[in-house]
C-alpha cells in the first residue's frame, strides 16, 4: 500500500514546489537569462489571466468582445469557475492590462459591484487560487527577498541560520530588486537590460505578444521601514557598503497563498464600532517593546495586517463599503499614493493590487454621501450583474448537480438522476426573473427575451428586432441582472427536490415490497432509481416562490403568471422534441424533410417554383406545409423570416443550418411526428400513454414500440425510466394530436 502511495507522491513531484533559496547574484545571474521572474504583480496577474487563451469576436458597429478563458479553466481556478459576466470579466482584464502598463488604472481602488449571488466572491477565490498555482510555476515563477542579520534579538524569528547570520522573511514579501536604492535604478536596469539572453527574450515575447515585442526588467517599489533597518544595522556590524552587502543577501522562491497570508491578503469588515486598525495595516507587538523600547521603531511593528501580507501582492476586501471612512481612506492611500500609515510608524510602501466587493444597498449609500466625493473620484466599480443569458446561468449548476458531475449511475439510490432540460428550467425561470418587459415591443414575452439573449432562432422575432431587443437596456441603471432569482435561491430549490425524490423513491420502494403485486408496467419503468425531473423542480418552485414573495404580490403574480408558465411551456416543448427524436430514430427522415422546407422557403423568397416529389413538375411554393412548420417554430411574420432564412442558406448549406440550430429541429421532428412518419401509430402511442394503461390491457406491437421510444430515449438522450415515462406523458398531453 505504501509504494502505491508513494507513487502519487513521485507522479506529482514537479507540482510540489520546493523552498528553492538562491544567493543574490546567482538571482541576477537568473535574471538574466529568465527576465520575466521580475514582473510585478500586476503584470504577473496579466500575463496568468491572458494564459489560458482569449477568443475576440468581432461584430460591425459593436466593439470587439473579448472571452477570457481564464475565468472557467479549471486548471487554475478550480472549482471557483465564474460563467457569464462576460462584460464585467473585460472591464477586470481591462483594468489589470491598463495598470501593468503603469497607467493610471494602478492608482485606482477597484470594487466588484453586483447582487447578492453575483459571484463576486466566487471571481476573488478563483483569482487566489490561481495565483498560488501560477507562482508555483515555471511561467509564473517570482522570488521575494530574505534579509540577513546577526543581531540577536531577532533570531526567533529567522527561517534559517548560515555562519552565524539569521536569515528572516522580509515583512510585505519584497521583491529582490527593491534592495536597489531608487537613486540607481535607472543605471541599474540599463546595465542589467543589456545583459538579458536575446533567445530567452524572444521565446517569451513570443508566448506573450501583449509585451509588443519589448520585456525590459523595471523597479518598482520600495522597502519597507523594517527591511531597511535590518540591511542598514547589517551593514553596519559588517562594516559593509551597499555593493558588498549583496553577496549577503538572498532570494527565496515565491508562491503565493491566501490561507498562510503569503502575499494574499484578505479582510472582512465587522460593524463599523468595532473595526480595528490593526487587522489592516498591523499592531505594535508590545513583546518586543523591551528589546526595543520604543513605540515608532521599525522592528516593533508586527506586519500582520492584510495590507502588509499583500503590500507586494493581492488584497481582497469584502464588503468594502462597509468600511469605516478611516479605512476606506487608508486603502485609497495604498493605491493612490503607494503608501498606509500604522499608527505611530514610518510609512508602509504598498505596492499590490487592492480589489474589493460589494452590492447595491452599500453602494447606492456610498454614493449618496457627499462627503466621499474625492474617494468616488479615485474609485472604479466593475459591474457584476446576475447573467442574464440561460445558457451561461446552467453552467452555474452543471458544474455542481449534472449527473456527469457527480458520476451517477442507476446503481445509487441516494443521489437521484437528474433529467434532461431540469436546470435548463431552473436556470431560464432564474434569467428570466432579472429581464425587463421590452418597451419597444411591449407584446414581447420574457420567454421570447430570454431566447433572444440566448442567441436562439425560436425566439419568434426577426434579426432586426432581435438587434434592438439586445441593445434595449445596454446603458438602463439599475442593469438586468441587478434583481430578481439568485443561483443560491435556485441551488436551494434543486437541493429541496433532491431530497424529497430520494425519500419519495424510498418510500415507494418499501410500499411495492409490502404490497407484494405486480406494478403496472409504467410503475415498473419508473422505480429503478429516484429522479429530479422539469417538473418535480416546477412544482417546488412554485411552492418557494409563494412561500419567499408571499408579502410581495405585485412579484409574486409576476413569477407566477408571466414567468414560471412560460418557461415550463418552452421547457415541456423541448422535452417532447427528445420523445419525436426517440420514436423515430431515423434521422433521415428529418434531414429530406427540412430540405424541402428550405427549398419552398428559397422559392416563395425569390418568386419561383419547386419541383413535385411524385410528378416532378414545377409547382408553387406548399403555403400550407410552410406555415406549419412555421407554426411550431412561433413565427409570426412569415415574410421577413423566409426572407432571412433564404439569405443564410445563400451563406451555409441548409445541413448546416439543421445542425447548428436546435429549435429548427424540433420544428420539424414535431411535424414529422405529427403529419408523415408512422402518424397513425403515433396516435395510438400517445393515446395509450395518456390513458395510463396497465401492461395487460396493450397488445403487443404498442408494448414493443413503447420498450424501444424508452430505450432510445435512456441509452441515447440521458433520460432515466422515471423521467422517460413522464415525458412520454408530458409529449401525450402537449401533443396538438387529437387523442
Amino acid at each position: 500500500m505504501l509504494d502505491n502511495l508513494r507513487s502519487v507522491f513521485e507522479k506529482h513531484k514537479q507540482d510540489l514546489v520546493d523552498d528553492e533559496i538562491i544567493t543574490f547574484p546567482d538571482y541576477l545571474s537568473l535574471v538574466t537569462k529568465q527576465p520575466w521572474i521580475t514582473r510585478n504583480t500586476f503584470q504577473l496577474i496579466h500575463d496568468m489571466m491572458l494564459s489560458s487563451g482569449v477568443e475576440h469576436a468581432i461584430m460591425p458597429g459593436k466593439p470587439i468582445k473579448h472571452r477570457y478563458h481564464f475565468f472557467e479553466d479549471v486548471q487554475y481556478v478550480g472549482p471557483f469557475s465564474v460563467f457569464g459576466q462576460q462584460k464585467a470579466k473585460e472591464n477586470l482584464v481591462e483594468k489589470i492590462d491598463n495598470a501593468s502598463r503603469g497607467l493610471e488604472a494602478s492608482k485606482r481602488l477597484w470594487i466588484l459591484l453586483g447582487p447578492p449571488g453575483a459571484a463576486k466572491s466566487r471571481s476573488m477565490d478563483g483569482i487566489k487560487r490561481a495565483l498560488s498555482l501560477y507562482s508555483a510555476s515555471d511561467e509564473g515563477r517570482t522570488y521575494t527577498l530574505l534579509l540577513p542579520t546577526v543581531d540577536e534579538r531577532l533570531k526567533d524569528k529567522a527561517l534559517f541560520e548560515e555562519d552565524g547570520i539569521y536569515y528572516l522573511q522580509s515583512p510585505i514579501f519584497e521583491r529582490p530588486l527593491q534592495v536597489i536604492p531608487p537613486a540607481l535604478r535607472e543605471d541599474f536596469c540599463t546595465q542589467l537590460n543589456a545583459e538579458i539572453n536575446s533567445d530567452e527574450r524572444k521565446a517569451f515575447l513570443e508566448k506573450n505578444p501583449h509585451y509588443d515585442d519589448s520585456f525590459n526588467i523595471q523597479i518598482d517599489g520600495l522597502m519597507s521601514p523594517y527591511s531597511d533597518h535590518v540591511l542598514k544595522e547589517f551593514m553596519k556590524a559588517k562594516g559593509l557598503d551597499l555593493w558588498e552587502l549583496l553577496p549577503y543577501l538572498k532570494v527565496k522562491r515565491m508562491v503565493f497563498d491566501a490561507r498562510t497570508k503569503t502575499g494574499i491578503g484578505s479582510y472582512t469588515p465587522r460593524d463599523e464600532k468595532s473595526q480595528e486598525a490593526g487587522s489592516l495595516v498591523g499592531n505594535i507587538d508590545y513583546s518586543l517593546l523591551p528589546r526595543f523600547g520604543s513605540e515608532s521603531h521599525p522592528l516593533v511593528h508586527d506586519y500582520q495586517g492584510e495590507l502588509c501580507a499583500g503590500a507586494n501582492g493581492l488584497v481582497e476586501i469584502h464588503e468594502i463599503l462597509k468600511l469605516s471612512d478611516k479605512f476606506l481612506y487608508e486603502l485609497l492611500f495604498a493605491t493612490q499614493d503607494r503608501f498606509f500609515k500604522p499608527e505611530g510608524q514610518p510609512p508602509v510602501p504598498f505596492n499590490g493590487v487592492i480589489i474589493g466587493h460589494t452590492n447595491f444597498h452599500e453602494f447606492n449609500m456610498f454614493i449618496g454621501n457627499e462627503s466621499f466625493e474625492a474617494l468616488r473620484s479615485r474609485t472604479t466599480f466593475i459591474e457584476m450583474p446576475l447573467s442574464v443569458t440561460f445558457k451561461e446561468e446552467q453552467k452555474i449548476y452543471d458544474i455542481t448537480y449534472s449527473n456527469e458531475y457527480r458520476n451517477w449511475s442507476d446503481k445509487k439510490k441516494h443521489v437521484a438522476h437528474v433529467a434532461p432540460h431540469s436546470i435548463e428550467l431552473l436556470s431560464l425561470v432564474a434569467v428570466m426573473t432579472r429581464l425587463y418587459q421590452s418597451k419597444q415591443n411591449p407584446n414581447l414575452s420574457l420567454l421570447q427575451k430570454a431566447l433572444i439573449y440566448a442567441g436562439r432562432a425560436d425566439s419568434g422575432v426577426d434579426n432586426n428586432m432581435a438587434k434592438a431587443i439586445l441593445d434595449e437596456f445596454e446603458f438602463i441603471k439599475p442593469s438586468e441582472g441587478t434583481f430578481g432569482l439568485d443561483p443560491r435561491f435556485i441551488q436551494n430549490i434543486f437541493e429541496n427536490t433532491e431530497h424529497f425524490q430520494i425519500n419519495e423513491f424510498a418510500a415507494n420502494t418499501q410500499r411495492i415490497e409490502n404490497e407484494q403485486s405486480e406494478p403496472t408496467m409504467l410503475t415498473s419503468i419508473a422505480l429503478n432509481n429516484p429522479c429530479v425531473s422539469p417538473l418535480d423542480l416546477y412544482i417546488r418552485m412554485e411552492h418557494a416562490i409563494k412561500d419567499a414573495f408571499a408579502t410581495n404580490k405585485n412579484v409574486l403574480n409576476h413569477y407566477l403568471t408571466k414567468i414560471l408558465p412560460q418557461a415550463k411551456g418552452w421547457i415541456f416543448s423541448q422535452i417532447a422534441s427528445d420523445v419525436y427524436t426517440a420514436v423515430l430514430r431515423d434521422t433521415t427522415i428529418v434531414e429530406s424533410t427540412w430540405k424541402k422546407y428550405t427549398d419552398h422557403v428559397r422559392a416563395y423568397a425569390h418568386n419561383t417554383k419547386v419541383t413535385h416529389d411524385v410528378t416532378q413538375m414545377d409547382v408553387q411554393p406548399d403555403e400550407k406545409f410552410m406555415q406549419t412548420i412555421e407554426q411550431y417554430l412561433g413565427i409570426p411574420e412569415k415574410d421577413v423570416f423566409r426572407k432571412e432564412l433564404s439569405d443564410a442558406i445563400a451563406s451555409v448549406s441548409g445541413k448546416v443550418l439543421l445542425a447548428d440550430e436546435p429549435s429548427y429541429q424540433a420544428a420539424i421532428k414535431r411535424f414529422v411526428f405529427e403529419n408523415e412518419f408512422k402518424s397513425g401509430e403515433n396516435i395510438k402511442l400517445l393515446g395509450w400513454i395518456k390513458s395510463g394503461s396497465s401492461a395487460a390491457s396493450v397488445d403487443s406491437k404498442e408494448q414493443e414500440q413503447l420498450n424501444e421510444t424508452v430505450k432510445y430515449l435512456m441509452e441515447h438522450q440521458g433520460y432515466c425510466g422515471k423521467c422517460a415515462f413522464q415525458a412520454l406523458t408530458i409529449t401525450a398531453n402537449a401533443s396538438s394530436i387529437d387523442i
